[in-house]
């Protein structure tokens, strides 16, 4: 007996101090996530290979570079142009020319009638009967809805990159608990191992515990890859092409990873000690990888009613089609008038020099007139124009009513989350108590390896459930913050 335990011990020795070297890489990189994280936003143009970046400085480096963002900026300059075009309706016109004209009476010419004329005219719109403010008040609402569909596009494109840098947090989480799943995994083997060796359990718990290991080593490299992914995918959200190809990432407040690992094994008990079972031969203890969250974090601070107000009065997609339907309005009333007479004043000079007479001469007026009426044409512009409107009206009124029920559909969805972290907490402490006592009996002879396995998956699953919870509820508050118009 006394030879087993010392091989025993001499194999939990070695594989702590595997264990300690493995992991003290990762404490390394996440401490490294904390300390960055409270640093200001920095410029990603310059960032070294192997930086933290936080997610305001993805968001930030989003906003500078996304195309969305950049045509969006330019929609809102072609809609500030056409508030200038229609104002210079009633800005003054210039005209002038020039030019030599020869005339021919009969048979010859009659030079004499041939003369280099020059005139210059002016004129000055009065009043048009309310067609420019029509195009007018039109082109102001629209250059209101292109401010606002910037805004919403700067939106959208926060949401993008919180929703990708959630996942890349979910997946660096699921990689760290796959990664103590290998070193538990190496240790069952090893254990395993032992034993055998010794005559104590048959060659089927080190075939199983070879199988688990293998398992575990290929969950990892899939998480592993499944993590560059999502990294991959966050520089396309940020738009960020020409970038380091390894960068760390911060936690944020709502997906906390832990930097204070700790890993603890009591060699000096034996498997005679009484209370052995209370601690795992793997030397490792209870560690969960997302911090616990204070009591009332995962408490929505407002109800129902305060986000669809803060969604009616700042979504920046409702008012911009909003606005939309004002100017299909305008524009409706400017067809309408399109027919409305003109007031013009009008001045010009005029220079005729013939071979015999030189001429010139000012002129003024005011004119009175309609343009070219087609009633058909007339009837179908109009016919146009309301058609334009009901579709503005119909698409104000649809999405007033779906924005609505999506903002409904998020609140409750968040209301499921503090019961569900409760309960994923207390389902990661009595699997880890059940691990436990399964490695307590095995080690003492009365359990057997499957007991043992399974314990330690269940220990490994919940801890994958909390980690897929932690990230569900950042998602779906991402989500939430979109559907009411928040960055």
């Amino acid at each position: 007996m006394k030879k087993i335990l010392v091989y025993n011990v001499f194999i939990m020795r070695n594989s702590f101090l595997y264990i300690c070297k493995m992991f003290a890489v990762v404490i390394l990189t996440i401490g490294l996530h904390t300390n960055s994280y409270v640093l200001a936003i920095q410029d990603l143009t310059t960032v070294p290979a192997g930086e933290t970046i936080t997610l305001e400085d993805c968001i930030n480096y989003a906003f500078e570079n996304s195309p969305i963002i950049k045509k969006a900026k330019n929609n809102v300059l072609a809609a500030k142009s056409k508030i200038g075009q229609a104002k210079s309706t009633y800005f003054p016109s210039l005209s002038a020319s020039t030019g030599y004209y020869i005339q021919q009476n009969g048979e010859n010419w009659d030079r004499s009638k041939n003369y280099h004329g020059v005139s210059v005219d002016l004129s000055q719109k009065i009043y048009d009967f309310g067609k420019m403010n029509a195009t007018l008040n039109a082109s102001k609402y629209n250059t209101k809805a292109a401010e606002l569909a910037l805004e919403y596009a700067y939106v959208q494109t926060a949401y993008n990159v919180k929703m990708r840098y959630i996942n890349c947090l979910h997946y660096w989480a699921k990689v760290l608990i796959n990664q103590r799943n290998v070193a538990i995994q190496q240790l069952q083997y090893e254990r395993a191992k032992a034993l055998f060796d010794e005559g104590l359990k048959s060659r089927i718990d080190v075939v199983d515990a070879e199988v688990a290991l293998d398992n575990a080593k290929f969950a990892l490299v899939e998480i592993t890859s499944d993590y560059y992914t999502e990294i991959m995918l966050l520089k396309n959200a940020m738009y960020w092409a020409n970038c380091p190809q390894q960068y760390k990432l911060a936690p944020t407040e709502a997906f906390n990873i832990l930097t204070d690992y700790k890993y603890e094994s009591d060699l000096s008990k034996s498997i005679d000690d009484a209370d052995f079972h209370t601690v795992l031969t793997q030397g490792i203890h209870k560690e969960n990888v997302i911090a616990q969250m204070k009591d009332n974090f995962f408490v929505l601070p407002h109800d129902i009613d305060w986000y669809l107000d803060y969604s009616r009065k700042n979504n920046p997609y409702i008012l911009g089609i909003k606005l939309i339907e004002n100017a299909a309005n305008e524009n409706l009333k400017g067809t309408k008038r399109m027919y409305n007479p003109d007031i013009d004043l009008a001045l010009g000079y005029n220079l005729r020099n013939t071979n015999v007479l030189v001429s010139n001469g000012f002129n003024a007026g005011v004119k009175f007139g309609f343009g070219g009426i087609n009633a058909m044409y007339f009837k179908t512009k109009i016919e146009e124009a309301k058609a334009n409107l009901a579709m503005a009206q119909n698409d104000t009124e649809t999405y007033i009513i779906d924005n609505e029920w999506d903002v409904r559909d998020k609140v409750a969805w968040m209301l499921k989350f503090p019961k569900e972290v409760e309960i994923k907490l207390d389902q990661i402490e009595r699997s880890l108590e059940y691990f436990e006592l399964a490695d307590g009996r095995y080690s003492v002879g009365t359990g057997n390896f499957i007991e043992l396995q399974n314990a330690a998956n269940e220990y490994y699953k919940a801890q994958l459930d909390y980690v897929d919870v932690i990230s569900e509820y950042n998602q779906v508050y991402a989500m939430l913050e979109k559907s009411i118009g928040m960055r």
